[in-house]
């Protein structure tokens, strides 16, 4: 049985191209800190936006940056802060802990790349981006998502990249560079998602239009997954382990499912909620372990609160709150 949502739309910002990525920065003392990442692919008729002699069909992206004030006399809440024309985003991820003692943000982009920028503080107390490192993942490829291994504070800090020959990246972090560590191919066709998880983080996660989702064992080396699901029906294209309950692991796909997991047992999904559209992106509530958001195409935000199948795997229950809108060429901001 739904619950009702209380959710209301507090602010709407128009962001000219598909807006597909959304992050707050995780770090509580930038926690108003919001990064926006945009997708847009040009026709053969829109030579204006075109590189000069560009003879194929380009993918053009633009990355925003907001703060956030909470008070009610602030409205609207966000202030754009900066904007960054770049190739098309696919996909945004903040660093779980602070770098060299500054929130740093991955991005992936239709360039093949996982640029990665580091937050500052800009003129009149306002935030700004600075690129800081990029990498090229390699020829004729799309970087299609990104994960850090920080989700419980891990020191080492690395990357994971999926893209769309469906190969993964490991990338290191050093002192002044993005090194990749290696790279393998996961899936037969576009590699959507990947992801770390959390508690062990020699363990990733892959999903792929090959409705397959996968695990990863590092010190094993990456020749052959450790496992290999076929429980979902069509591309696999969200993951993201739980940080708050060790083993948890949310799956989401185009057959409009929304899986949770134990990873001991990947033989049987816990739970399987349909959402009414597919599964774009999924994430864990930062701190209240049972709430977990799903982005789904046609179908808005879905929040499904998932305490009974944490407890005794029974069915996580959506609480619908469909809004008149998409999330299409706008960012909106809603309170819950």
């Amino acid at each position: 049985m739904g619950w009702q949502s209380r959710t209301r739309t507090l602010q709407v910002f128009d962001t000219e191209l598909t807006a597909d990525t959304v992050e707050w920065c995780p770090i509580p003392q930038w926690a108003h800190v919001l990064a926006c990442g945009t997708y847009q692919q040009l026709l053969e008729g829109d030579d204006k936006q075109r590189t000069e002699g560009s003879a194929a069909p380009s993918r053009i992206g633009r990355l925003y940056l907001f703060d956030c004030n909470p008070q009610s006399s602030f409205i609207p809440p966000l202030t754009e802060s900066q904007r960054i024309d770049t190739a098309a985003i696919l996909d945004l991820k903040w660093c779980h802990v602070p770098i060299s003692e500054r929130p740093l943000l991955g991005m992936a982009t239709a360039s093949g790349e996982i640029q990665l920028y580091k937050l500052i503080e800009a003129q009149q107390g306002s935030s700004g981006l600075e690129c800081e490192l990029s990498t090229d993942l390699g020829p004729d490829r799309l970087a299609l998502s990104l994960d850090w291994s920080t989700g419980q504070g891990e020191s080492d800090v690395r990357v994971v990249s999926s893209d769309s020959t469906g190969s993964l990246t490991l990338l290191s972090l050093g002192e002044a560079d993005l090194t990749a560590v290696c790279q393998w191919k996961a899936h037969e066709y576009e590699a959507w998602i990947s992801a770390f998880s959390y508690w062990d983080t020699q363990t990733v996660y892959s999903g792929g239009d090959d409705s397959k989702l996968k695990g990863w064992d590092l010190r094993m080396g990456c020749s052959s997954p450790t496992f290999t699901s076929k429980r979902h029906t069509m591309g696999v294209c969200s993951i993201h382990s739980n940080p708050h309950r060790e083993h948890i692991l949310a799956t989401g796909s185009y057959d409009e499912n929304v899986l949770l997991w134990d990873g001991r047992n990947i033989k049987q999904p816990l739970s399987e909620t349909a959402v009414g559209g597919g599964v774009w992106r999924l994430k864990w509530h930062p701190s209240q372990e049972h709430l977990l958001l799903a982005a789904c195409m046609h179908n808005d935000f879905q929040i499904l609160y998932c305490q009974k199948a944490l407890a005794d795997v029974l069915q996580p229950q959506p609480i619908t709150g469909k809004q008149p809108h998409k999330l299409i060429h706008r960012l909106t901001l809603w309170i819950i």
